[in-house]
């Protein structure tokens, strides 16, 4: 799912188009602002945060819901 609906945050330079969108994950247990995909398995996804350029990791079934939003988008 993930490959066919968000590609563009796989890449590790951002395009044009999204060089200033983030994907906001909402899980069970937290929410992360991610700049892109960093890795992707059967079972989890590995996000690289907006703050700090740490990873993070989400558990499939954890996902609530998933949006793409402006960086500077207010909640």
């Amino acid at each position: 799912f993930f490959e066919t609906k968000f590609p563009n945050f796989f890449r590790v330079i951002p395009s044009e188009a999204e060089k200033d969108l983030v994907l906001v994950v909402r899980a069970v247990k937290n929410e992360f602002v991610a700049k892109r995909i960093s890795r992707i398995s059967s079972n989890e996804m590995h996000l690289q945060l907006l703050r700090g350029g740490v990873e993070g990791m989400v558990p499939f079934g954890e996902i609530l819901e998933v949006q793409i939003k402006h960086k500077d988008a207010k909640a």
